[in-house]
């Protein structure tokens, strides 16, 4: 464990690496030495070329780049500790050619698209079919490109791009068009580097996080981008329920129930809105990400943790009324030359477990409704909360479709990835209970969807598989999760300490008050009595005893009342 890790730094990489005069600067240079710092394990930092550094990383070695997009691609292959640094990377273009890319499809027909060879970009855009690709070394002489039109697009992170601006003192400001990712960064450890060693600079990460050191080192090198934090929010563009409003701010009724729901609970995200095929390929494979609205189904039920429900739709094939009925059931839609469908979305799902191969799959449900209107496809998927929006928004008009065949009514939720914090996902859905009985939940609903019916929301909700605590002999699984809650009061300064025998046994991964409010109207709370919940989780076989012990803080000595509780797992 005394050896030494070699992080493999990227040279050409500004403002996040960089050399000055020989000397390796910038953002995740200064972030290297904070975690060498908290952490106390010794760090070497070498310049290397991306290229050369993923080589290493992949062999034999104790290596780590700390600039590395995470990938399901490279789940498997390294060790992961982040994020550190979140970013849009968007297809830029010339100004005189903006107005002709607003979509993917629009892309494809490009003359060229410009790419670095091996960068993530490339490798998406090859996964995507595009066809009309350029290769270029670095992303200087890429941006060159696009600027005396050797190409008509290119692939920036946003953050790198104008760092890029500034070095080359350009003399023209790139136009974005269409987002195709979301950059999670972390720190990528080769599998040679022992897990404790992982495990601690996570942990330092997620302190320096906690307490404001990293928020205030991202700001110094990129102010006013959103700062990543031990959790990551992301929602997509899909009115009423989540999009991006007038002022550039996240917002629907979804959005705004997890703005009051991170509020009630002392908590501040950022709230990102990506493509949907990106939210939910990140939401699959990292822990600590909520992504939101997502309709439960049977193919997705085990994958997530489910908070809500927060709404409910029902999928509709849908076609144009200047064209003969193209179907009228399920088995005539299957014979139809193509149906338009969203990547990703639960109604594409469906209609694949239904068995349909006529499926022409889009990143952006924009293209979908294009596509139909145009004649492109037969049929499309939509549901009937979001497709009224969606026809307006590509620049047509709902009198001219019909909903020709009704596929599925479901509930959806605020969906958080396995892994997650379990104690913050059952925080969370305490919370939004709390906002069903006090009124703020019909109430932010009826801002955006006057008429929704929510009698079912409010009376419905999710049963996360957790167990309660007896105050006697407990037995759990390896694996599960036990609560615990008891009441404090705060005018009286007494609190619970909590005390685990054998933590090896059983682990607590969550400790957090949960205030029971009372109102006398819509404005006066009275009283603040509030429990104090305690999530445990179930970690190897054994026994243990968990002693709660009530005190004032400054009386350590003599507890007013203690219990013990005894746990066996089997």
């Amino acid at each position: 464990l005394a050896q030494p890790i070699t992080f493999l730094v990227n040279p050409d990489y500004d403002p996040f690496s960089y050399l000055d005069e020989g000397h390796l600067d910038g953002f995740l240079v200064d972030l290297i030495e904070s975690l060498e710092s908290e952490t106390g394990i010794d760090v070497e930092m070498r310049p290397v070329k991306f290229d050369e550094a993923l080589e290493r990383l992949q062999g034999e070695g104790r290596y780590c780049i700390p600039s590395l997009v995470f990938t399901t691609q490279r789940k498997a292959l390294y060790q992961w500790v982040g994020p550190v640094v979140i970013t849009n990377t968007y297809l830029y273009t010339r100004e005189e050619l903006s107005s002709e890319f607003k979509s993917l499809e629009d892309v494809r027909n490009a003359n060229s698209v410009g790419v670095v060879g091996e960068y993530y970009s490339h490798k998406l855009l090859e996964e995507q079919g595009f066809d009309n690709l350029i290769i270029f070394e670095d992303e200087e002489s890429l941006l060159d490109a696009l600027f005396v039109g050797e190409t008509d697009l290119a692939p920036f992170n946003s953050a790198v791009l104008q760092e890029l601006l500034k070095r080359e003192q350009a003399s023209f400001n790139p136009v974005s068009t269409v987002a195709i990712d979301l950059d999670m960064t972390y720190l990528g450890f080769s599998k040679d580097v022992p897990s404790e060693i992982v495990s601690a600079f996570q942990k330092a990460l997620d302190g320096l996080k906690n307490s404001g050191s990293f928020s205030e080192l991202y700001g110094q090198w990129f102010p006013g981008q959103p700062v990543p934090g031990i959790y990551t929010f992301l929602t997509e563009e899909y009115p009423p329920v989540t999009f991006k409003g007038e002022n550039g701010e996240p917002t629907g009724f979804v959005t705004e129930m997890v703005k009051e729901i991170l509020r009630r609970n002392d908590m501040f995200g950022e709230i990102l809105i990506v493509p949907w095929s990106i939210g939910y390929e990140l939401a699959s494979n990292l822990p600590n990400v909520f992504l939101f609205s997502m309709d439960q189904t049977e193919q997705r039920r085990d994958n997530f943790e489910w908070i809500g429900p927060v709404g409910k739709n029902t999928a509709y094939l849908y076609a144009r009324k200047d064209t003969v009925a193209p179907a009228t059931d399920l088995e005539s839609a299957k014979t139809v030359a193509a149906i338009g469908t969203t990547t990703n979305w639960w109604t594409e799902q469906l209609l694949k477990e239904m068995g349909f191969e006529n499926l022409v799959s889009s990143l952006n449900p924009l293209d979908t409704v294009v596509q139909l209107f145009e004649g492109e496809t037969d049929l499309a998927v939509f549901t009937d909360l979001t497709v009224g929006e969606l026809v307006k928004n590509a620049g047509y008009r709902m009198e001219e479709l019909e909903a020709l065949i009704e596929l599925q009514t479901n509930y959806f939720y605020i969906a958080a990835s396995k892994g997650t914090n379990f104690g913050m996902i059952l925080s969370f859905q305490k919370t939004l209970d709390e906002m069903k009985r006090d009124g703020s939940f019909e109430e932010t609903i009826r801002e955006f969807v006057p008429n929704m019916l929510v009698t079912s929301l409010l009376w419905n909700s999710s049963h996360l598989d957790v167990k309660g605590l007896r105050t006697s002999m407990n037995t759990l699984s390896v694996g599960e999760i036990a609560t615990m809650e008891l009441q404090e009061n705060g005018s009286t300064g007494y609190i619970w300490d909590v005390k685990i025998t054998n933590p090896n046994v059983v682990s607590l991964i969550y400790e957090g008050s949960i205030f029971e409010r009372k109102f006398l109207d819509d404005s006066q709370l009275v009283g603040a009595p509030y429990s104090v919940q305690w999530v445990f989780e179930a970690v190897q076989p054994g026994e243990t005893v968990v002693i709660f012990s009530l005190r004032r803080p400054w009386e350590s000595v003599h507890p007013i009342q203690t219990f013990a509780i005894n746990i066996i797992v089997e």
